[in-house]
């Protein structure tokens, strides 16, 4: 996988997150889940930040580089 569709996963993993972190609070459970989707989420989004070869992405880079990586993924 290149280095965009791991960012990209990992920024859809954050919202998740947050959302198991809501539903486990409401139903007073402990948040394992939330947990698990924030760090491989923030861990994946950092990786491809680091490892990024022209010094990082911006943010107003991100909606042409999901374009671009979902145009590449159809083709």
């Amino acid at each position: 996988m290149d280095r965009d569709l791991i960012l990209l996963i990992g920024l859809c993993f954050l919202p998740l997150a947050f959302v198991a972190l809501v539903s486990a609070w409401a139903d007073r459970r402990r948040p394992w889940a939330a947990l698990i989707l924030g760090v491989m989420g923030g861990g994946m989004a950092g990786w491809a930040q680091f490892t990024h070869p022209q010094g990082g992405y911006a943010l107003e880079d991100l909606p042409t580089i999901a374009l671009e990586t979902l145009a590449r993924l159809m083709n």
